[in-house]
């Protein structure tokens, strides 16, 4: 280690090279250690499970301008219709199609916390003067068929009855619900592991309370970009109007043969709408994961080509000094240095400015990490991403000096010094 002070030194003399390479490898350790956390975290998201059989369902959606029609009457025949084609499991009116890219969303409480109009006390809540809890969650509208058609596990209480279906313009007010095992641990943490014990719970939107009746295991919303897309809640309602969506599960392989069916059914049922072509949850969960992997692979490719800057940045500097340096090689050989010895000195010298460039950035990691957090509201950059990149770069520098070093190392002293 002695060796450090002369070729510290000798840096010191020609010091823009360095420096320049010292910031190339700082900016290359704080956006490639960035990048790939950011890569990591789109990836996980796109990689959730969504308690579906995806494979088995598709949605396709309905528009009715005919001026004759009972549009619940009309519904009920639909179904039945679609239900009866071979190859389908079941079929169910709904509002929105999970993992789908949009749909309804509301905020539940776990008491009514709307203040008493008669009070004048804004701050006196019905139960508490402690504010209600607040959970946003996915709203699904259906009926009895629901649970079936999506394929989710119920793993407390039960399913809807028919007589708590609401149907078109009823106005009673829903009563009932079944929800998912995260909106549970959501709205009561202290059920946490015990979620079962959510089954006769009350919780409450626009002041009504809904009584929770069933918990499934996981059903996902349909906004993927949402923190809380699992936290979701279904409804025993079926709205009337002349737009309304059908979701249909057919047995494994069934799939593109009922699709290609229920156009030229429904039309034949009832001819005056328009049917929008079926998407396959597969495609819509592609659809609205387009951007994250879009995302994913533009960074992978900035990663790839980043260390491969800084790899040539690498080479190139060591070329430079090798050629540079000639004259003082050969004269070191001459003097009894061995091939191990220049080697051995092109990588020390590599070793500083990787080490200089790595402590940079980490810094620089640290503040582009913060940013991403305030403007994009990304989580915390994880140590062992830095870390990684650090060791990564460390041993891209060492290959990459390795072959001039060894270069270096065969310049002959007579051929160094012939100009003496």
């Amino acid at each position: 280690m002695l060796e450090i002070s002369p070729i510290f030194n000798a840096m010191m003399r020609h010091k823009s090279h360095a420096l320049l390479l010292i910031i190339q490898i700082a900016l290359t350790l704080a956006i490639v250690a960035n990048a790939a956390f950011i890569i990591e975290n789109r990836l996980t998201l796109m990689n959730r499970d969504s308690g579906l059989p995806e494979a088995q369902l598709f949605k396709f959606d309905v528009f009715s301008f005919g001026k004759d029609i009972d549009l619940n009457q009309q519904m009920e025949l639909d179904e039945t219709m679609l239900r009866a084609i071979p190859g389908v499991i079941d079929a169910v009116t709904i509002n929105q199609i999970p993992i789908s890219g949009s749909g309804d969303n509301t905020i539940f409480m776990d008491r009514d916390d709307t203040p008493n109009k008669n009070n004048n006390d804004k701050n006196l809540h019905s139960k508490s003067n402690t504010p209600a809890k607040h959970v946003h969650t996915g709203v699904y509208r259906g009926d009895t068929h629901t649970l079936n058609t999506l394929g989710v596990k119920l793993i407390a209480g039960r399913n809807f009855s028919e007589d708590e279906i609401i149907y078109g313009n009823e106005t009673q007010p829903i009563s009932v619900a079944i929800v998912s095992k995260a909106f549970i641990t959501t709205m009561f943490p202290e059920l946490k592991g015990l979620e079962q014990q959510g089954v006769g719970k009350l919780i409450y939107v626009f002041r009504i309370p809904i009584k929770i009746i069933g918990i499934v295991d996981k059903l996902q919303s349909s906004q993927v970009t949402s923190s809380h897309i699992e936290q979701t809640i279904i409804l025993p309602k079926i709205q009337t109007r002349n737009f309304y969506r059908f979701l249909i599960r057919t047995a494994a392989n069934q799939q593109q043969a009922v699709i290609d069916k229920v156009e030229n059914l429904m039309l034949k049922l009832y001819p005056n709408r328009v049917i929008r072509t079926p998407r396959t949850l597969t495609y819509l969960r592609d659809n609205s994961y387009a951007d994250d992997k879009m995302m994913t692979q533009l960074l992978m490719i900035l990663i790839v080509i980043l260390f491969l800057i800084t790899a040539l940045g690498i080479v190139g500097m060591a070329v430079f000094n090798v050629n540079r340096r000639r004259k003082q090689i050969g004269t070191r050989r001459a003097l009894g240095a061995s091939k191990g010895n220049i080697i051995r000195y092109f990588m020390i010298e590599n070793w500083l400015i990787t080490n200089l460039g790595i402590v940079l950035g980490i810094a620089l990691s640290i503040l582009l990490s913060q940013f991403l957090m305030q403007q994009f509201s990304l989580p915390k950059l994880d140590n062992s991403y830095i870390m990684a990149t650090m060791i990564a770069i460390w041993l891209l520098g060492i290959m990459a000096v390795y072959f001039p070093a060894k270069k270096a190392a065969q310049i002959s002293p007579a051929i160094a010094t012939r100009s003496i």
